[in-house]
């Protein structure tokens, strides 16, 4: 499987995860697609939920396992803004899981 597909199940398990319809990324119009994108379109979700519904976010960072300690860290120690940090700790933890389901349906 490509980066690419991986990206692209990344984000359809992130649209089910954070309950978004399944157009609202319309991940089915992107031939490619990179991290950055992918990043980009995490930010504007984050961005989103931490405006109008921050206790959602943080139920959802949980039900996602994005580790409390590792984001309050990353938080600490980083200089981009916290809807950064936040995108890319879901976008690297929705890859992991993508590659753990890779690597045991085989």
């Amino acid at each position: 499987m490509s980066e690419h597909s991986d990206l692209i199940n990344s984000l359809t398990l992130f649209e089910k995860e954070f309950q978004l319809e399944k157009s609202y990324l319309n991940l089915q119009a992107k031939e490619e697609i990179s991290y950055d994108q992918a990043f980009l379109m995490i930010v504007r979700v984050v961005e989103d939920l931490l405006s109008k519904d921050f206790n959602g976010l943080i139920n959802v960072l949980y039900r996602i396992d994005v580790s409390e300690e590792k984001l309050k860290g990353a938080l600490a120690l980083s200089n981009d803004n916290p809807t950064s940090v936040i995108a890319k700790m879901i976008l690297d933890r929705q890859l992991q899981k993508v590659a753990l389901r890779k690597k045991y349906s085989s």
